[in-house]
């Protein structure tokens, strides 16, 4: 019998993704956001969602904590005081994953499988959407599929977490080289069709002020493996152009050593007159909607577009004569 649990913290990103959450051992009977959400339950959804003030502690038996962030939280506190199971997302993936298995991997060894990037012109640009739309369409067409997730908590949706050591305090050199031995080994033990790797946050700063991490990662990422298409995900604008488009694929190119196959128009829109706060206030939006039809311009959480991308994906990896998917 799978024993039950709360989910925390969730946001309104996770809520709209909940149907695609496994948790094996343990059922999902609670959602709780943070304080001040404004997030009502969603009927949909068919569980609560619980403001973290409002907390039944009888309700549950465990914690799952998808952010590490909130290990100090005062429900989390209350939870462990109370006797209940508390599960760091986070610390189950080091825990689940030894850096000594990479060991079966030699530093010459290349990927010899198509790998898709998916990255962001921004954080909060539904890149995680994106890599579950995508994983969907090739599953549903017989593609065994691996996918290196963008998110802490990617393996509540059956994808392998963004490698923890990415985040730990080492050199980048060595990170790269970890992290294309971990892309290898991942085909190595799973031998899938082609990889999908979701990059955290953003491919560049957007000013001095919000800098996210200046793209570092995603030139490390870059570095470590050849993406062989990308898709890269904006913030939501009404009127890009053909010309900005394909300037941003030259800067990834000349910077990040890739070019961008496909665009995807995300749900988010970034307030201007938040760009000198300190804290950047990015709306999501129900409706998406642009003046003109740009190529290479998807929105990616419309059927018809996903299928249109599918189709770019197969053709672009099957003409190659090396890293064929068929």
């Amino acid at each position: 019998m799978k024993s039950n649990a709360f989910l925390f913290p969730c946001d309104v990103e996770l809520l709209s993704m909940i149907k695609y959450i496994d948790l094996g051992e343990y059922t999902i009977n609670g959602l709780v956001v943070l304080e001040n959400s404004n997030i009502a339950s969603v009927d949909e959804i068919g569980m609560p969602v619980i403001d973290v003030a409002d907390v039944k502690y009888d309700a549950f038996d465990n914690v799952i904590v998808i952010e590490p962030e909130f290990c100090n939280h005062f429900f989390v506190e209350n939870s462990i005081r109370k006797g209940k199971n508390v599960i760091y997302i986070d610390q189950k993936e080091k825990e689940d994953f030894d850096l000594k298995r990479l060991d079966l991997v030699s530093e010459e060894q290349q990927v010899s499988v198509p790998v898709v990037f998916v990255a962001g012109a921004a954080p909060y640009t539904e890149k995680f959407h994106v890599q579950l739309a995508l994983r969907k369409r090739l599953l549903d067409n017989d593609y065994k599929v691996s996918v290196i997730g963008s998110k802490p908590y990617s393996s509540l949706f059956g994808f392998h977490s963004f490698p923890f050591f990415m985040n730990e305090n080492m050199d980048n050199t060595q990170k790269i080289i970890l992290f294309r031995k971990y892309v290898k080994y991942v085909e190595m033990i799973e031998q899938p069709d082609l990889i999908i790797i979701g990059i955290p946050g953003a491919i560049m700063a957007i000013n001095k002020k919000h800098h996210f991490d200046f793209g570092v990662t995603a030139y490390m990422v870059s570095q470590a493996v050849t993406g062989d298409y990308v898709i890269m995900n904006m913030l939501y604008g009404k009127k890009y152009t053909t010309e900005q488009l394909e300037e941003l694929s030259r800067v990834c190119k000349y910077r990040l050593n890739f070019e961008i196959d496909s665009f995807h128009l995300s749900n988010a829109w970034l307030d201007p007159s938040t760009l000198k706060d300190d804290q950047l206030k990015i709306v999501k939006l129900g409706k998406k909607e642009y003046d003109q039809k740009v190529d290479k311009l998807y929105d990616l959480m419309n059927p018809d577009d996903i299928d249109k991308v599918y189709e770019d994906v197969i053709a672009k990896l099957s003409s190659y004569n090396v890293n064929q998917i068929f």
